[in-house]
């Protein structure tokens, strides 16, 4: 009896152990991800970055408990300083975006956006 219990003590410690090695590896993989989306994606605020980096844990991890992982990304992103705003975003805010143009071969490209055209 005392051989059970004492094994059982022990591998509960080995569970806890290894349960708090899976949290600081979820977390060193978040910050990862958070900084990849942001390296990729700086027109993206917080709250989108956010949910693609809780979307790609939750893809390409097997993860039981989302609750954690969307805990763990929070925590990231409130670790994270506010984003100064982007100039891509005070375009989108203004409402009416000038036609960018650019030069190849040269001739002049003009894009609009949908939204003006």
């Amino acid at each position: 009896m005392l051989v059970t219990d004492r094994l059982l003590g022990l591998t509960i410690i080995n569970i806890r152990i290894a349960l708090a090695t899976d949290k600081e590896l979820l977390k060193e993989v978040t910050k990862e991800l958070w900084q990849t989306v942001k390296k990729l994606r700086p027109e993206l605020g917080k709250d989108p970055r956010l949910q693609l980096v809780l979307k790609a844990l939750i893809t390409i991890g097997d993860l039981p408990n989302q609750v954690e992982a969307a805990i763990v990304v929070g925590v990231c992103a409130e670790m994270e300083e506010d984003d100064p705003p982007n100039e891509h975003k005070e375009d989108l805010s203004k409402g009416k975006q000038e036609p960018s143009s650019e030069v190849t071969n040269g001739r002049r490209v003009v894009r609009r956006s949908s939204a003006n055209g």
